[in-house]
């Protein structure tokens, strides 16, 4: 369910737009099973020594929540997710219970990167899925326990190499833009077809030098 209206500008064109392919979204979530049922089984032990009264223990509710609680919101909030790529930016629809938008402009962004998990690979459908991370500023954080990287991510989208090129392209255009100002992205404009020509380049060189030595 996208939401989009309540965001976008109104001579904003979207360039790209779509939500995670399900199954991948959802399983990426059962690792956190995997490790709540060893948890559940250390338990085990004190189910041996209490008996039911083992449900007493704040672990057991803990274990219970490592189980069912990582693959239940990721089934509940997959209707809300919706990834919107702009010509002006990057939208992340998300949220359960009211919807919550991260904008990421192009010029804040410093890095990106495509990740292709076990269940992209094996749920990933013909296209196959993988997720885009992307990397600003505000992805470095600090914590209890020291810096950690959290960037924004473009999570199980179909065709995510297909994407991760239109995304880069446009990513160039609005930061050569901003750096070189122009009519902001006009129909025609030579700067986005700026290629570095060493050979020209020589000869420039030589042809100053040799005036050089003339005069």
């Amino acid at each position: 369910m996208k939401e989009l209206k309540k965001v976008l500008g109104k001579e904003e064109k979207i360039i790209w737009q779509g939500k995670p392919n399900f199954w991948p979204f959802v399983l990426k979530s059962f690792i956190l099973t995997i490790f709540g049922i060893f948890w559940m089984g250390f338990l085990s032990i004190f189910f041996l020594i209490f008996g039911p009264w083992i449900i007493i223990l704040p672990h057991f509710w803990i274990g219970l929540f490592l189980i069912f609680g990582g693959p239940l919101y990721s089934f509940l909030v997959y209707k809300y997710v919706w990834y919107v790529i702009t010509d002006k930016r990057i939208i992340i629809q998300r949220g359960l219970v009211g919807r919550d938008f991260t904008s990421i402009d192009y010029d804040k962004i410093t890095d990106v990167d495509v990740i292709v998990g076990i269940a992209d690979k094996l749920f990933g459908g013909k296209e196959g899925s993988g997720s885009i991370n992307i990397y600003t500023p505000a992805s470095f954080r600090m914590g209890s326990n020291g810096s950690y990287i959290k960037p924004n991510s473009l999570a199980n989208i179909p065709n995510p190499y297909g994407v991760f090129q239109k995304f880069k392209k446009l990513a160039h255009d609005v930061k050569t833009d901003i750096s070189f100002p122009n009519m902001y992205r006009p129909g025609v404009n030579p700067g986005y077809g700026t290629q570095y020509k060493p050979k020209e380049l020589k000869r420039s060189r030589k042809t100053k030098a040799t005036k050089k030595k003339r005069n």
